[in-house]
């Protein structure tokens, strides 16, 4: 059987059954465990089946730790969503890693007075933020691994920190790492590294790691996601269990929370509690909705748990890892546990919140997920699951319509117009065909096919060689046209544009097109949102004194737009 017969093979068995162990796959196969979980893993990533710890699930009906079949990342969407996402909600309760991503939602939020509870990772615009204490909990957790070293490591404690760069997740490994000193001043940090919050980059960081350091005994995790990667990491190495403490820094799911009762690597975790959090979350953002002023930092509980205490806070079912909500009330100070209900019947409800989310694969988001949707819906309020990545994209592309129907609008009958590659005079092409009576000279094969069927549009192509990634005409052939082709107006795409560098491009064949472009025009109109601006690609084409006109769109600093008009620039913010 070929890898790639076996790969469907496994995707085949799994959809049958629903869930099929690593050990059954490696018999029926015929292969070994390590070759299934790597088969695994790679069928993972193209998303046709769901990795869990010991198997695989099929992702049409992966349980969730309450053993119900899993929703899509989107459901609680209603019918008529759409358009921009702050144009729907009344609350955001954001998780957004990515700078980019803020920059967009949270200043669009910000304009329309839209509420934002962070939850894990301060950000900007905030009305609080619902986490633990992550430097604390890093201190305990590490106070807990030092005591362990004392006891069955002889006091040698030599650490892998599996770490990430955000903040919170810095301070964990911090407060891991003094921790450790604390109780064993000598502990070595042999290795720190950012293992990027991703399973398969976890698992070679620390493979690597203990190949090249082989005195490591003691691997901290940031998250459970990182713990698995390790954790597989150190079975496929035949590491001896005895000589090694894998400790990880969530209990967010069924995975850990396995492996844990296990007592295999893992005989710590500190547990974050994402059924406590999500109803958190909610009711921060019911408040902010109604105007309470809230403190800053709402902290969350967390308590580190080994085999022996697990069953204390969590029971094992045939669904999943129950939470002990008894103990919970006993032990942990949980805000807004006692006064929630009387605090609901003073205050009017939202409609709608939406709840931001980065890394939809992680545990601790798919089981905060299933939280915070239990919880609206008891209360009867929508809860829209947004993916940071898939609304960045969409927001995107509106807001690169809206600059294509602007641009669109400079456009006149008996107008010459020349027309650059990318994807905002794609959609350029597509509203000019719906006007009539003027020229357009392209290098552009997909604004060619915008308008090749347009009876009404003379339209002429500059010839060239095709550049595929861009699908643009390129070459002496393109120049040698355009230096005979005289324009009323440009309508320019870059990939970086700054005050110091002026506009630049990343491929020097299409940077002398889009020059000899700038010569044949009598005007230069540059399309390019505000994520293009502060942005320096390898090549420049011109300065920003080479421009007549912009359209952006309305994300666009207001202090650089002052800077970009001092230059001359006509500035055209397009409406979205």
């Amino acid at each position: 059987m070929s890898a790639t017969q076996r790969l469907d093979e496994i995707v085949t068995l799994i959809e049958e059954r629903g869930f099929v162990s690593v050990r059954e796959l490696s018999q029926l196969c015929a292969v070994s465990e390590v070759t299934v979980r790597r088969d695994l893993q790679t069928l993972h990533e193209q998303g046709r089946l769901q990795r869990t710890y010991g198997g695989a699930a099929s992702v049409r009906a992966l349980p969730d730790d309450n053993g119900h079949a899993e929703a899509e990342a989107g459901a609680g969407v209603g019918a008529e969503a759409g358009g921009f996402l702050t144009d729907r909600v009344d609350v955001l309760v954001a998780a957004a890693a990515d700078p980019q991503f803020g920059r967009v939602l949270l200043e669009q939020a910000q304009r329309k007075h839209i509420p934002i509870v962070a939850e894990s990772l301060s950000m900007m615009g905030m009305s609080t933020l619902v986490a633990l204490d992550n430097q604390q909990a890093g201190f305990d957790l590490g106070c807990w691994a030092g005591r362990y070293a004392l006891e069955h490591f002889g006091g040698k404690a030599r650490v892998l920190d599996l770490g990430h760069t955000l903040t919170n997740t810095a301070a964990r490994s911090r407060g891991f790492l003094a921790g450790m000193r604390q109780v064993i001043p000598s502990a070595e940090l042999m290795l720190s590294i950012n293992a990027q919050s991703r399973f398969e980059t976890a698992y070679q960081l620390a493979s690597d790691a203990l190949r090249v350091y082989p005195g490591i005994n003691i691997i901290f995790a940031i998250n459970d996601i990182t713990a698995w990667g390790a954790h597989e990491a150190c079975r496929d190495l035949g590491v001896d269990p005895a000589s090694l403490l894998l400790v990880t820094f969530g209990l967010e799911g069924n995975t850990m929370r396995t492996i844990l009762s296990e007592t295999d690597y893992c005989r710590a975790g500190l547990a974050m509690f994402p059924e406590i959090v999500g109803p958190v979350c909610v009711e921060a953002a019911l408040r902010v909705h109604s105007g309470e002023v809230m403190p800053p930092h709402l902290v969350t509980p967390h308590a580190i748990l080994t085999p022996e205490t697990l069953h204390e806070y969590y029971v094992k079912t045939d669904g999943g890892w129950r939470l002990q909500w008894q103990t919970v009330r006993e032990r942990l100070r949980v805000p807004f546990l006692t006064e929630a209900a009387q605090a609901r019947s003073r205050t009017p409800l939202p409609r709608r919140i939406a709840f931001v989310v980065p890394y939809s694969e992680h545990e601790w988001y798919r089981n905060l997920m299933a939280a915070m949707q239990e919880y609206t819906q008891r209360l009867g309020i929508e809860l829209e699951i947004v993916d940071a990545e898939k609304n960045l994209r969409d927001e995107m592309d509106l807001r690169r319509r809206g600059i294509a129907i602007a641009a669109a609008e400079l456009v006149q009958p008996g107008d010459v117009i020349l027309i650059d590659g990318g994807q905002v005079t794609t959609r350029l092409a597509e509203e000019l065909a719906k006007k009539h009576g003027f020229t357009v000279i392209t290098n552009s094969v997909r604004v060619f096919d915008a308008l090749r069927h347009c009876r009404d549009i003379t339209l002429i192509s500059t010839g060239g060689v095709l550049r595929h990634e861009s699908g643009t005409l390129i070459g002496p052939t393109a120049e040698a046209v355009l230096r005979d082709l005289r324009a009323d107006r440009l309508f320019l795409t870059v990939s970086g544009a700054s005050l110091a560098f002026g506009l630049s491009h990343t491929n020097l064949a299409e940077v002398t097109v889009k020059q000899a472009m700038i010569r044949a025009a009598r005007e230069v109109i540059l399309l390019a949102d505000h994520t293009k601006f502060d942005q320096e690609a390898v090549v420049q084409i011109a300065p920003l004194s080479a421009v007549n006109r912009l359209v952006t769109d309305s994300a666009l600093a207001a202090s650089l737009r002052l800077e970009l008009s001092k230059l001359g620039l006509h500035i055209i913010v397009a409406q979205t």
